[in-house]
């Protein structure tokens, strides 16, 4: 009974921990929901929003975006959280300094979202001064979809191809 009551004594003093902090950071939480929801108007008509709770159980992050349910909105989903992370970490000293994707990451998307996620994911790169790296297969690659002021090309800084040994990553087949 006396471990069942410090136990719970200590998860009360945690939530109240938690809570302060949380009102402490609401600048920081404010703008990461800004940058979120940036983000997702940028691909949706219908942008999403970044949901920032605290409960009894901890911090609770929650994405809101219409027809969620689909994968491919789950994707960006994913997309937009990482990408709002990468713009928060460039600004601090210790940061990685790149955001890097697998092909996956698109995986069940519309080519016009694909477009505007590169495009999105290009632009914030240059103004927050990191780097996006994203692996995608040469013939998913939405051409026809990106604004006629963006050339995918442009961004492009490695092509490999299994045809020879030299258009391999590492030299290698794997």
């Amino acid at each position: 009974e006396v471990g069942r009551s410090q136990l719970k004594i200590e998860q009360e003093r945690l939530y109240q921990r938690a809570s302060q902090d949380y009102e402490e950071r609401e600048p920081a939480r404010r703008r990461s929901i800004r940058l979120f929801n940036g983000h997702s108007e940028a691909l949706y008509a219908q942008p999403g929003r970044l949901v920032i709770e605290v409960t009894h159980a901890g911090f609770k992050f929650e994405v809101e975006i219409e027809r969620a349910k689909s994968s491919g909105i789950g994707n960006m989903k994913i997309f937009c959280y990482d990408l709002t992370l990468a713009q928060i970490w460039a600004a601090r000293p210790a940061s990685p300094g790149f955001l890097a994707h697998d092909s996956l990451i698109f995986d069940g998307v519309d080519e016009r979202q694909v477009a505007a996620a590169i495009q999105r994911a290009a632009q914030v790169a240059v103004t927050d001064e990191f780097q996006y790296i994203c692996t995608i297969n040469s013939d998913a690659v939405p051409y026809d979809e990106f604004a006629k002021t963006f050339s995918f090309d442009d961004h492009v800084r490695l092509r490999l191809t299994d045809e020879t040994p030299e258009g391999c990553l590492l030299g290698m087949r794997f």
